[in-house]
Order: C-alpha cells, then sequence, then structure tokens
C-alpha cells in the first residue's frame, strides 16, 4: 500500500510518497520512502507517479487538503453509477463489495453513505418525482439500500461489541420519526453511523401516532437523546407536535434533522427555539454525530 506522510521542517509541510511492505522476517510491516513529493502547498495529481494516481489512499490524501478535488470527484462519480445499477437490479453480493473496497482503506462509513448512497438515494427520489423511473424501481432501489444497511451492520457486529464492551457508558439514544413521516432510510444511515461508534440505538421508525410510540417506547427507555428525522415538509408540524408531547414528561436533548428542515418557516423554527435543548440546524450528517458524541459525554 502506498500513501502521502507529512513531516514538519521549520514550520513548512513537506510531502514524501511512501509504501509499506510486509517484512516476513521481522514480521512487521516497513516504510520505504519512494519519492520526494516537495513542499504540500505545491503538490497537484501531476506530481504523483502514474502508476499509484488510482490509488484510494492517494486520491483520498489529496481530496482531504483539497488538491484533488476533480480526481477525488470522478471517483465517486464512477461509483455512483455503478451503485446506482446494482440498486436497480437488488445485487446486494456486488452492492456489499463496492462497499468494502470503499472503505478498506481510507474512506469511512461516512464516506461511503455521505459521498456515495445518499447521493444517489437523492437522484433515485428526485427521477422518480420526475417521473423517469416508476414506482417499482424506486422501491426496489430502497429496498435494496436499506438491506445493504443492515448488511453492512451485521458486518460490523464484531467490532461494535468491543466497543461496546469497552466502553463505561450505558447511555440510549432512540431514532423515530414523527406522525405521518413514511421514509426512515435517513434513520437507518444514522443508526449505523451510531452503532459503529459503539452506542446503544433504539431504531423505533414507525408511522403510529406520536402518543403511541411516546406510550410504549419513551417512558420504558432510559435515553439520553431523541433524534427525530423529517424528510417531507408537510410532516415538520407533527414533529413539533412530537416535541410538545415529549417535553410533557422529558427534558433530555431532542435533534430534529432531515430534508425537511431547510424549509421550516420562521413560525416553525420560532416554535421550536421555545423548547430548551432542541437542536435543529445540525445538517451534515457529520456535525450530527459530532454533536452527539458532545452530549453524550456531558
Amino acid at each position: 500500500m502506498v500513501y502521502i506522510r507529512i513531516k514538519k521542517v521549520k514550520n513548512i509541510n513537506y510531502a514524501y510518497l511512501v509504501e509499506s511492505k510486509w517484512n516476513k522476517e521481522k514480521r512487521t510491516s516497513q516504510q520505504i520512502t519512494r519519492q520526494y513529493l516537495g513542499p504540500l502547498a505545491q503538490i497537484s495529481i501531476n506530481k504523483i507517479p502514474e502508476e499509484y494516481r488510482n490509488e484510494s489512499t492517494i486520491i483520498k490524501f489529496l481530496d482531504s487538503y483539497d488538491l484533488n478535488f476533480e480526481k477525488s470527484s470522478e471517483l465517486n462519480k464512477s461509483l455512483q453509477d455503478i451503485l446506482f445499477e446494482k440498486l436497480k437490479n437488488y445485487e446486494l453480493d456486488d452492492l456489499i463489495n463496492i462497499y468494502n473496497e470503499y472503505t478498506k482503506s481510507v474512506y469511512s462509513l461516512l464516506d461511503f453513505y455521505e459521498k456515495l448512497l445518499i447521493p444517489i438515494l437523492h437522484k433515485i427520489g428526485d427521477q422518480w418525482a420526475k417521473g423517469e423511473i416508476d414506482v417499482a424501481t424506486e422501491h426496489v432501489c430502497s429496498n435494496a439500500a436499506i438491506t445493504l444497511i443492515d448488511l453492512i451492520n451485521q458486518k460490523n457486529l464484531k467490532k461494535i461489541s468491543k466497543i461496546s464492551s469497552s466502553s463505561s457508558t450505558h447511555k440510549s439514544i432512540i431514532l423515530c420519526t414523527p406522525e405521518g413521516e413514511l421514509h426512515s432510510l435517513a434513520c437507518k444511515i444514522i443508526e449505523s453511523l451510531l452503532l459503529e461508534k459503539g452506542y446503544n440505538v433504539y431504531n423505533i421508525t414507525s408511522s403510529l401516532p406520536t402518543n403511541s410510540i411516546e406510550s410504549y417506547y419513551l417512558d420504558k427507555i432510559n435515553s439520553s437523546i431523541i433524534i427525530i428525522s423529517v424528510t417531507l415538509k408537510e410532516n415538520i408540524h407533527s414533529s413539533i407536535r412530537f416535541v410538545q408531547q415529549i417535553r410533557q414528561s422529558l427534558n433530555i436533548p431532542i435533534i430534529i434533522g432531515g430534508n425537511a428542515i431547510k424549509f421550516a418557516s420562521n413560525y416553525q423554527i420560532k416554535l421550536l427555539e421555545q423548547y430548551d435543548k432542541v437542536y435543529f440546524d445540525l445538517e451534515e450528517l457529520d456535525d450530527i454525530i459530532t454533536y452527539i458524541k458532545t452530549l453524550m459525554n456531558t
């Protein structure tokens, strides 16, 4: 495996192309410097030897420093197209292989969701809304995506168990949707990311009336955070009603996320702002996960 290593000299970052090889005799990995690349600020794709330019570690590094945005975008776009076809044909083995290949080096589970799966799900929704694909294809894609996330979670169960067993916290997180909200994929993705971090997660997404959810789950689970996912803007009001009902008995943090929040009216925002510990301005998945970590550690 090759990667780029940074060495700081007199406050200037210099980059080196390094190859990691396994030394059988010493039974350890050995790092071999293949090429000096120069000051980090002057690196471009053209300074990388051609045989290494498509290595995922190199693309990820350049992307993280905004040095190779075009190359990284090309890779993600190509994989998105492949992923789309595999979802439409419900090819689960190929889907999990794409995930394995994408995350086996430096790309994370969050990268897979944010850069591949979520953009494709948005594309599928847009195409269905425009009549470019039929409802059957949309359902097949959604079901394949849900099964893929379940398979990813199963694959990570050993790691999740190790993290959970070594963690001293037994705090739980509840994922749910407001009354009338039938879109549960967003909660599945957040659940997957939280499970990977070792959190106890109860995904109770349902179209049940909010009072039923509160009676059967919220009162029985010792939760530290409640996350409400709302995709359709017409369900913002039911989300607010849900918050009102939760606040009658619980004063724990509530995070409201989803595509619908960006369409909330000033009146709806004011209604949410009157409640303490209600957060609804976290747009990115990474922001939500980071904020949950902060809340769980307080």
